[in-house]
Parts: structure tokens; sequence; C-alpha cells
């Protein structure tokens, strides 16, 4: 059986600790197989940050994490993409990795969740269990 390569590699970003944690594996194995980055942040979509941005039409601008990922791939020859999707993080991501030819997902098991010390992670847990492509779970 032959390996598949590693081509497309997303990485979901909250701007927390953990999630930069994940990044950095990423870029990491991006660096090893040759693949590109892609960064997505998912904005709820029942935030009031939303809701105005809604109402007033603005563009979305990065969040400085978002940045940071970039001079990140940038420093290190990554092929870096990001997006800004609003939804329910965890459907959003999954939606995401299976319409863009997604190779691998790297998620970290806890962010930005109300109830991180109780479970592994609402998002990454969901990702997990509902992801039919590679998930690392990045600790």
């Amino acid at each position: 059986m032959e390996a598949r390569r590693i081509k497309k590699i997303l990485v979901p970003l909250d701007g927390s600790k953990n999630s930069l944690k994940g990044l950095e594996t990423a870029i990491h194995l991006a660096g090893e197989h040759e693949a590109s980055l892609v960064v997505i942040h998912v904005v709820h979509a029942l935030s009031q940050r939303v809701r105005m941005q809604q109402k007033s039409g603005e563009e979305e601008v990065p969040p400085s994490f978002i940045l940071q990922a970039k001079k990140l791939a940038i420093k290190n020859k990554i092929p870096f993409s990001s997006r800004i999707l609003t939804g329910d993080p965890g459907h959003a991501v999954i939606e995401y990795a299976n319409t863009h030819d997604i190779d691998l997902i790297v998620i970290a098991a806890r962010g930005l969740s109300a109830f991180k010390k109780i479970f592994l992670g609402s998002v990454s847990s969901y990702v997990l269990h509902k992801s039919k492509i590679a998930v690392m779970l990045v600790r």
C-alpha cells in the first residue's frame, strides 16, 4: 500500500495559545512534505461582531493571529492562504476540508471553548469524530 502524499494542510485557528501550537506543528509538517498551509478562522454565527458587520457591510479584517500565522509561514517558505468563515466552527472546519482537497487537518485539543476544562474541546472533538480525512490533534 502506497502512502498518500500530504499536499494541503488545514489549520483552524482561534487565537488561543493551543491553536498556535497546532500552527507550529502544521508548519513543521508542511516543510517536511512540501505542502501548502490553509489557515481558517471561524467566527461563530451568533457572535455580536458578526451581526454588527452584517448590518454595516464591512469587510472582515484578518485577526492579528492570522497575520502572525502568515508571517511564520512566509519565514519558513511555506505556501500560505487563509480564510475567515462564519458559522458553527466544527461544522465549518469539516465542510471546508471536504470541499477544498485538504489532506490533513491539524487542530489543537483545546481552544477558547467555555467548557475547555471539562471536554477535549468541543470543536476539536467534533472534527476528530466527523472528519473523513486524517486529523492530527495537538496538545
